[in-house]
């Protein structure tokens, strides 16, 4: 119990960094100053996403899986990621034409060339809600999966092998 206690923490700390690194993000429109605070965030997540990597590992441990299943979930985890990153490109297209309407309504034009550059790349500020939001979290929570899965398919594949080697 106290496993799934540790996961349930750690997993909503990592949400409570990512929602803080969405509100980060400036109104469209608005100037923003020098610099991204919000990449900082990224040092903690870093480190508790290992930390979930692990502790899905610890709690899967004995759960037994024949390879074929560790197979499948791996390749809908990964298409899940794969869809998701997907959706994220869609959104940082419409996050544009937001972006484009606040700066024509503001200044009367849309200068396209500055909404490029600042909706490009993790060093601007106006990139946050792209990279912190409920979808990154949850592609963030498929990944540590798929990572435990890849571990456990390895892991079983490795105990096979020894175990025909030992047999001969």
């Amino acid at each position: 119990m106290k496993r799934y206690a540790g996961l349930f923490i750690n997993a909503l700390v990592c949400l409570i960094l990512v929602l803080l690194g969405n509100a980060m993000t400036p109104r469209p429109g608005v100037s923003s100053g020098n610099g991204n605070p919000a990449i900082l965030l990224l040092i903690p997540l870093g480190i508790l996403f290992s930390v979930l990597v692990y502790q899905w590992i610890r709690i899967l441990k004995n759960v037994k899986m024949a390879p074929s299943v560790s197979s499948l979930l791996i390749i809908a985890l990964a298409g899940y990621i794969i869809a998701g990153y997907a959706y994220q490109l869609h959104r940082l297209d419409i996050y544009r034409e937001i972006q484009a309407a606040a700066f024509e309504s503001r200044y009367g034009e849309a200068d396209w060339a500055h909404i490029e550059s600042i909706t490009d790349g993790i060093l601007s500020i106006h990139m946050n809600n792209q990279f912190f939001n409920w979808n990154t979290y949850f592609m963030m929570i498929a990944f540590s999966l798929l990572l435990c899965f890849l571990y456990k398919l390895i892991q079983g594949m490795m105990y096979t092998k020894q175990g025909a080697s030992a047999k001969k």
